[in-house]
This record gives C-alpha cells, sequence and structure tokens, in this order.
C-alpha cells in the first residue's frame, strides 16, 4: 500500500485523511496561524496510532508552557513510533526529547537524521531552536552555515526561505536578506515568519519608520491572535519606540504583548517579549537617574511578567526567561526573587549548565544593581559579559535591550569614555535619537556643549513626532536649552 508524505515528500505512517489534517497542522505551526491544536487533534481523531501526529501536538503544547500535556503527547508519540519508519521514529524522538526529560539526547539526533533527510522542516525548526537558545557565542554563524548547506534541497520553499532570510540577517547580509524574504512572502503572503525577518531587515537597516509602516500593514491584513501577533506587535513597539513614540508602543503593550493578552503564544517568548519593552521604557523614562513618574505608573504592569515566568518556568536555567524576569523582578524591587534566582542558577551551574553561572548570573545581578540605581556594579557586571551575551539566545534586535541598559549604565555611573566608545560602535551602525541623545549627553558631562548641542538638535529633528509629553523628550528638550 502507498503511503501518503507530509509537505516535504517524506512518507507518513498514517492513513490520507490524517496525513491531510496533520500537513495543515504544521503548515500552521510553521506560518504562525491559528488552528494548529484543532488540526492536530483532527489527525489523531482520525488515526490515534498516528505517531507524528502525537509528537507535533506535544511540541506545540511545550512551546505554550505547558509542560504536563506536551510530555504526555511525547510519551504516547514516543511508544506508537515503535510501529512506524525509521525516519518516524527519529523524528518523534526529537520532537519529544525536551518534554521526556532527554533533551541532551536531541543534538546528536538531529544531526544524523539531518544528514539523512534534509528536508524535514519541523526537525529544521528543532535543531535552529536549539542553536538559537544554546548555541554558545558562534550561534550567528552555525545558523547560517546550516542554512547555506540545506538551501539546496529546500529550494524555492516558502517556510525556509524566511527562515534563511533570518540567518542571513542576522550576520549583517542585509541585502540577501531582503531578497529571501521578499522571494518567501511572494510565494506566501500570510506568513508571519516572513514578516518576522523583514522587520528584522528594516530594523537592521534602521528604517524604522519603514518597518513601522510594513508591519502595521501586514497586522491589518492578517488580523488573527496566533502564535507570532504577539511578537510581531512586539517589533511594531520596537519601531514606535525608536521614533519616540512611548504613548503608542505601550497601548500595543497592554492590547497584545502584556501575558495574557496572547492566548495562543509561548510562554517564553511572552515573558520577553512583554519585560523587554516596559525595560527599554523604563531606561528611556528614567534619564538623569532616579525614577520618574513615568517609571512608576508602569510598576503594576510588571507583577503578571514575573508571574509568567514563575509558573512556565518555576526552575532557573532557562537563560532566556531568567534575564527577562530579572528584569521584572528588578524593577519590582523584589530582593528576594532576585536571591531565589541566583541560587537556583548556581545550582543550575554545579549540575554542568553552560551558563547559568558565567552568564546568566551576572547579567541577573547587573539588572537587579540597575534597578536599585547601582550603575557602577551594572555597568562592570555587564560589560565583563558582553561578549558573551549572545550565548543567551535571542536575535540581535532582541539583545539590544542589554546593550541600551550598559550604555545607560555608563552614562549613569560617570563611565563617559566607555559610553562614547559604545555608541560611536551604534552610531556606526546607523543613527538613532536615542544614541543621538546619549551622545549629547556624554559630551555635555565632558563640558563639549558644542558638540552636545549639534547631537542634541539633530535628535530633536528625528523626533518631530515623538511624544511631547515623555519624559524622555522633556529630559532631551531640558538639557539641550541647558546646552544653548
Amino acid at each position: 500500500m502507498t503511503m501518503p508524505n507530509d509537505s516535504w515528500g517524506l512518507t507518513l505512517t498514517t492513513s490520507d485523511e490524517a496525513a491531510e489534517a496533520y500537513r495543515d497542522g504544521v503548515d500552521r505551526m510553521l506560518s504562525y496561524r491559528l488552528g494548529v491544536e484543532e488540526a492536530l487533534g483532527r489527525a489523531i481523531e482520525l488515526d490515534p496510532q498516528f505517531a507524528l501526529a502525537h509528537a507535533q501536538l506535544g511540541l506545540f503544547h511545550l512551546f505554550r508552557g505547558e509542560g504536563p500535556r506536551a510530555a504526555e503527547l511525547a510519551n504516547r508519540a514516543h511508544d506508537l513510533a515503535e510501529n512506524a519508519t525509521p525516519r518516524e521514529q527519529r523524528h518523534a524522538a526529537i520532537l519529544g526529547a525536551a518534554a521526556r526529560g532527554k533533551a541532551s539526547e536531541a543534538p546528536a539526533l538531529i544531526d544524523e537524521h539531518l544528514r539523512e533527510t534534509p528536508r524535514d522542516a519541523p526537525i529544521v525548526l528543532q535543531w535552529l531552536g536549539g542553536n538559537f537558545y544554546g548555541g554558545g557565542v558562534e550561534k550567528r554563524e552555525r545558523m547560517l552555515e546550516q542554512f547555506d548547506a540545506l538551501a539546496p534541497s529546500f529550494g524555492d520553499d516558502w517556510w525556509f526561505l524566511s527562515w534563511h532570510a533570518f540567518a542571513n540577517h542576522e550576520m549583517d547580509e542585509l541585502e540577501t536578506a531582503r531578497q529571501l524574504v521578499e522571494r518567501s512572502l511572494n510565494l506566501r503572503r500570510q506568513n508571519g515568519q516572513a514578516a518576522h525577518a523583514m522587520s528584522h531587515v528594516f530594523f537592521e537597516s534602521h528604517d524604522l519608520e519603514g518597518g513601522a509602516d510594513f508591519i502595521g500593514e501586514w497586522l491589518t491584513e492578517f488580523p488573527e491572535r496566533a502564535g507570532f501577533h504577539r511578537h510581531l506587535t512586539w517589533h511594531q513597539a520596537l519601531f514606535l519606540l525608536a521614533t519616540g513614540r512611548r504613548s503608542a508602543a505601550l497601548e500595543l503593550h497592554d492590547d497584545a504583548i502584556r501575558p495574557g493578552a496572547d492566548v495562543q503564544g509561548d510562554a517564553l517568548g511572552a515573558v520577553a517579549d512583554a519585560a523587554s519593552l516596559l525595560w527599554r521604557c523604563r531606561l528611556h523614562d528614567t534619564v538623569g537617574g532616579g525614577d520618574s513618574n513615568g517609571a512608576l505608573a508602569l510598576q503594576s504592569a510588571w507583577q503578571p511578567v514575573a508571574e509568567l515566568a514563575e509558573q512556565a518556568f518555576p526552575r532557573a536555567g532557562t537563560a532566556w526567561v531568567d534575564v527577562h524576569r530579572a528584569m521584572a523582578l528588578a524593577a519590582l524591587g523584589d530582593q528576594v526573587g532576585i536571591g531565589n534566582m541566583l541560587d537556583g542558577l548556581h545550582v543550575a551551574a554545579e549540575r554542568g549548565h553552560p551558563t547559568a553561572g558565567d552568564v546568566v548570573a551576572p547579567v541577573v545581578e547587573a539588572l537587579a544593581a540597575f534597578g536599585q540605581g547601582d550603575y557602577e556594579s551594572a555597568a562592570n557586571g555587564l560589560a565583563d559579559v558582553r561578549e558573551l551575551l549572545v550565548t543567551l539566545g535571542g536575535s540581535n534586535a532582541q539583545r539590544d535591550v542589554f546593550e541600551e541598559t550598559l550604555v545607560e549604565a555608563h552614562l549613569r555611573a560617570g563611565h563617559t569614555e566607555a559610553a562614547l566608545e559604545l555608541l560611536r560602535e551604534r552610531l556606526d551602525r546607523g543613527a538613532t535619537a536615542r544614541d543621538l541623545f546619549r551622545w549629547g549627553r556624554a559630551r555635555t558631562a565632558q563640558g563639549d556643549l558644542q558638540e552636545a548641542r549639534i547631537a542634541m538638535q539633530r535628535a530633536v529633528e528625528l523626533w518631530q513626532d515623538s511624544d511631547s509629553a515623555s519624559p524622555e523628550r522633556r529630559a532631551l528638550e531640558a538639557m539641550l536649552e541647558a546646552a544653548a
């Protein structure tokens, strides 16, 4: 009997009807649309022995922070796969490794699997996730090498092109990334990952208005609140913050980014998106040091972030969550929570966690110090691990919040030369109003009022449409007037 295939021509041990539902579910997961659980559940109803449908649904629940349900499905997939092909057995083992407490076995299985079956897209995505959040200092280089190697096997595949674009923009190959993502969008416009990659191209190119327009239009075309809706809205909020439109960014937070606003999204991303947006606002609102009314007004937004992190990730050791949870605890002034997290990180380090002790704990300590106004310790702590921040996970755009914090810590601690060195690097990549304002603050501290005025005047020009009543805009105008 001829068996059906998945969307990449790989055999599925199931019925034609169940295979069709499975293809639909995987397609929805990879394009970040609603209906993943329903489609994969339908595949299981049509064929209760279908191993890969159980495995894929388990992965969906794992992404959402529903560990017990994910483990149940992963164990079921493992048992059912005994009657499937060797490829499907490995596929089920890889997708279920983390949920079954066997994450350490996945990398070797993935390497073997992709050598034999390079077109197995869900496994490529698993490789990407492992590299993205645990790939070490050279993770970006490794990601591009992997996608370059896989490209001939996938050809003009809408999903692969979107991630190949992502790998390129993370290595500053922006024109190649733009071409790849445009091909992906032409093949599948309703494609959350392609929209995501394009937002990064705009961000890395410092085309902030273009990025805001693109994401705003795309979200209007496809308004369903599926997997990447929250994260794409977060990107839109970043563009708004960069152009000084703080109130509009916070409206997006309340509508779609805050924990609970996005019921379909993953818990890891929900913690990171909300925390990093609020932390940026806190940095901007407290120019000059101390708490402003703007920062105090955000206090009530932090508690749901801390609670979600505690609920979905009760044990320290998920680096990307830990550093963002630390932002929430630092903003709340929860020193007990910070202490408990550091204790957990030390335990994780003793058990062999590769970054818990040497990278994550110093970042947590630095964020806690910043929250307490100890900018000297915050600056020194972040500077010590700056070259290792890539190991935390996330993209260039996501990790920028730590560099922003370091710049602010240097400025507030009086480390003017260190701040200027970082700002030169940032301005060489593309001038933004915020970094020009910071340059003006540093030059003011050095007594070079003429250069300070030039930089801050340019910032005002770039922020013509910014919120005139925001704490940061008021601070800019006051400092510019003082430098006159």
